[in-house]
Formats: structure tokens, sequence, C-alpha cells
């Protein structure tokens, strides 16, 4: 139950925006708590094995993310119709659930310039994002919105960190 607690970081970031203290240390220090304690409750969970498909999903959608995100800002394509190309081309290379994550990515990627203004922060956005979609695999099955609430959670966590919301 308490990896369920993931969905809540982008919710937590929210209101500590609306509040004015996002920014702060103590809005930091809230969401990066809310965040450790979901991860913790994933790992333990029985049926979760760290491996090579944590890897995998982690590689996919970071480099789902960077796609997007130059094909967005360097080629002036937009947000929505690079991460349409990214998930079209997810959807005819890749197989099951990694054209969940490559689409995911892709959601990652349609960060704004200027939250992200070097690769290296958004492309650990990408990676966070695949990592929590393993770690919340059997979390929210069915439930509209996952992916796009997953790469919103690796979003805030990353920016909270580098102080760039």
């Amino acid at each position: 139950m308490w990896r369920q607690i993931l969905i809540f970081v982008p919710l937590v970031a929210a209101l500590l925006d609306i509040l004015n203290v996002l920014s702060t240390a103590f809005g930091r220090i809230v969401v990066l708590a809310v965040l450790i304690v979901g991860v913790f409750a994933s790992l333990g969970r029985p049926t979760f094995k760290p491996g090579p498909k944590l890897v995998k999903s982690a590689l996919i959608s970071g480099a789902a993310a960077l796609l997007t995100f130059l094909l967005s800002t360097r080629l002036d394509l937009g947000a929505v119709v690079a991460s349409a190309l990214v998930g079209l081309l997810g959807a005819q290379v890749l197989k099951g659930r990694d054209q969940l994550v490559m689409y995911m990515g892709a959601f990652v990627g349609m960060s704004s310039a200027l939250r992200f203004p070097t690769l290296a922060p958004l492309v650990a956005a990408g990676l966070l994002a695949g990592v929590l979609f393993e770690l919340t695999d059997e979390c929210w099955v069915g439930v509209g919105g996952r992916l796009g609430t997953i790469a919103a959670a690796a979003v805030v966590v990353v920016l909270s960190l580098i102080g760039g919301i």
C-alpha cells in the first residue's frame, strides 16, 4: 500500500508550489521524503526483482525523453508533435511494455527548455521515470493517466533537486 504514495509526488509538489514553498529547502525535503517512502515501499514488495528489466526501462525512457526534447526544441516541432513522433517510433520498433515506457519517456521530454536549459537533468528525469515505472509495476493497473503521472513525478523530483522549479 505504501508504494502507492508515489502517485502523490506531483500532487504534493503542486500543493507546495501553490503555497510558494516548493522552491524552499522545506519544499524539496517534503517532495524527496514522499519519493523515498514510495521507493522503499516498492523495493520491499515480494514480486519486485531489480535487474535487467529495470535498467532497460530506464534507458528506453531516458532515450525517449532526450529524443522528444531535441525534436521539440532543436527542430522546433513542438512538444506535442515531437511526443507523437517518438510514440509512433516506439510503437513500430518496440514490443509490449517497452512501447509504454517509450511513450512515458516522451512525456518527460515534453518539458520546457526553460526548466531544463541543459540536457543532463532532463535525461536524469527520463531515467528516473523508467525506474519509477518498474517500481510501480503492479500499482494503478488500468488507471488512466498512469504514464503521465509517473513522468510528472520524475520531472518534479529532478527539478526540485536542481532547484529549477
